[in-house]
């Protein structure tokens, strides 16, 4: 069962991520904020940026749970939200400023949950999330295959959940593609 992050489970985002914060102390602000200004932040600082985001009724993403415990992570928000991906030169993004596109930047599954098959359905919630708020097209970014950056997902995960591949990054390696599901 999916839940949209607010003020209310805060507690259970941070027992989720853990006092790593996520991986490498991220809390998911590796493309929501600059790169440099992610690598100047501590965990701490990274930590307060997520919090103010959900401290001011941004939307920042879906918590999973199994038993009643935060397993996985999703984070979908208007694409316009995510700095580095608006502001990429490898990934082919039009309309920049289109707030109607939505984009899933991350997965994280928590230790001993890896496995379930937990992010199609939360790919699935983070769909419905986004057009209830109003999304006319979601966006991800996920590896063709592994082994690749499993926060952002796997293409297989994405197809299976109605996205079709919109474009490659504009890279040598073209690990990732970009691929989006119209709402």
């Amino acid at each position: 069962m999916a839940r949209v992050v607010d003020q209310g489970r805060w507690g259970d985002l941070v027992e989720l991520f853990g006092p790593s914060g996520g991986t490498r102390g991220c809390w998911c602000m590796a493309r929501r904020l600059p790169s440099r200004v992610v690598a100047a932040n501590g965990g701490a600082e990274n930590r307060a940026a997520l919090e103010g985001f959900v401290r001011a009724g941004m939307p920042v993403g879906l918590i999973g749970y199994v038993d009643e415990r935060p397993a996985v992570w999703c984070a979908v928000a208007p694409r316009t939200e995510y700095y580095a991906i608006v502001h990429s030169r490898v990934l082919p993004i039009d309309e920049p400023e289109n707030e109607l596109v939505w984009a899933i930047n991350c997965l994280f599954v928590k230790s001993g949950y890896r496995g379930c098959g937990l992010t199609l359905p939360m790919v699935e919630a983070a769909v419905e999330y986004a057009r209830s708020s109003g999304a006319r097209v979601v966006e991800a970014y996920p590896v063709k295959t592994m082994p690749g950056d499993p926060g952002r997902g796997v293409l297989s995960t994405f197809l299976d959940a109605g996205f079709t591949t919109y474009a490659e990054e504009r890279t040598t390696a073209k690990h990732n593609v970009v691929v989006r599901r119209n709402l």
